[in-house]
C-alpha cells in the first residue's frame, strides 16, 4: 500500500470561495477536518499547503494556515508571496512561523515583473535552507526560470499543475504534446526541479472528464524527461471538488498504465516526502 504525500492542496478559513460550494449562501465548510478525514481514509501521511491570498476574499491565508500548522503535523505549509514582495529579512520571520517554502503565482506581467525584482540573497537563503518554491504559471512564462536556475541550481522548484499546458478535448500526438511541455522539460537538466501531476481537471476539457486520458501525453512527455524521481502527485483540494472526487485526484495516476508500480509509488508520496526531509531547520 502506498503511503501518500500531497505535494499541492489547499485549506481556506471559511472554506475556498471560488464560486464553489463553500461559497453558497449558508454554506459552512471546515476543510480541514474534511481532508484529514480525507487523509485518513487514503493514507496521506504528509501534505505542502499552498498559501494563496490574492483575491480579498482569502486575504490572511498565511496566518491561517501558519496557525494550522503549529497544532497539525502533517500540514507544511508555503507562504503565499506577491508580486516579488520578499525579502531576507521576511523570510526570516515565515521561518520562525513554521514555513517551508513560498507560493508564487505568475499570472500576468505585473507578476513576472515582481519576480525578477526578487533580490539575489532571497534565491540563496531559499537554496540554503532547502526550501520549496511552488509555482503556479502557464507557457510562455515558464522560460524565465531557465535564467533564475542557471544562477541558483539547487532551487527546489515545483512546477504547479504540470505548468498548465492548454486543456484539450482530445489527446494529442506526442510531438504535440511534447512541444506544448517544452516550456517546463526544458528545465529538466536542473536537478531540483520537480513537476506536479495535479489540477487534471484543467487540462482536460470537459474538467469532469476523469480519467482525463486527453491530458496523459503531457504526462509521458514529463516521465521521458523528468523521470518518475522527479513527479509528485497532488490533489488540488479543495478546487478540485468542484469537478471532481478527492478519490479521482488519485486514481488518476493508478488509471495511467504507463506507469509502474514503483513510478506510482515514487510518485504517489516518496518523492514528495523526501522533499519534505531535506528542508533544513
Amino acid at each position: 500500500m502506498i503511503t501518500r504525500a500531497d505535494a499541492h492542496m489547499h485549506l481556506f478559513e471559511g472554506g475556498f470561495q471560488g464560486g464553489s460550494f463553500a461559497s453558497r449562501p449558508g454554506v459552512r465548510l471546515d476543510e480541514t477536518a474534511c481532508y484529514a478525514s480525507l487523509a485518513r481514509e487514503f493514507q496521506v501521511e504528509s501534505a505542502l499547503v499552498i498559501g494563496y491570498e490574492a483575491q480579498p476574499w482569502c486575504a490572511g491565508n498565511n496566518e491561517f494556515i501558519a496557525r494550522l500548522a503549529a497544532r497539525q503535523s502533517w500540514i507544511h505549509p508555503l507562504a503565499f508571496v506577491s508580486n516579488g514582495q520578499i525579502s531576507e529579512e521576511r523570510l526570516q520571520t515565515l521561518r520562525a512561523k513554521g514555513f517551508i517554502g513560498i507560493s508564487l503565482y505568475i499570472t500576468d506581467e505585473e507578476s513576472l515583473a515582481g519576480l525578477e525584482r526578487i533580490p539575489a540573497g532571497v534565491w540563496k537563503l531559499l537554496e540554503s535552507w532547502g526550501w520549496l518554491v511552488s509555482v503556479n504559471s502557464r507557457p510562455p512564462r515558464w522560460k524565465i526560470w531557465s535564467s533564475l536556475l542557471k544562477d541558483h541550481p539547487n532551487l527546489r522548484l515545483l512546477v504547479s499543475h504540470l505548468g498548465l499546458p492548454p486543456q484539450v478535448r482530445h489527446a494529442p500526438g506526442r510531438a504535440e504534446a511534447g512541444a506544448a511541455m517544452s516550456g517546463i522539460t526544458d528545465l529538466a537538466g536542473f536537478p531540483f526541479v520537480h513537476v506536479k501531476l495535479s489540477g487534471f481537471y484543467a487540462l482536460s476539457d470537459p474538467g469532469f472528464a476523469y480519467p482525463h486520458r486527453a491530458a496523459w501525453p503531457y504526462v509521458e512527455s514529463l516521465l521521458a524527461t523528468f523521470g518518475s524521481l522527479r513527479l509528485l502527485w497532488a490533489s488540488d483540494f479543495s478546487p478540485c471538488l468542484d469537478s471532481v472526487t478527492f478519490p479521482q485526484t488519485i486514481g488518476v495516476i493508478d488509471e495511467m498504465d504507463f506507469l509502474t508500480d514503483e513510478d506510482r509509488a515514487l510518485i504517489g508520496g516518496a518523492n514528495c516526502l523526501r522533499l519534505i526531509q531535506g528542508i533544513k531547520s
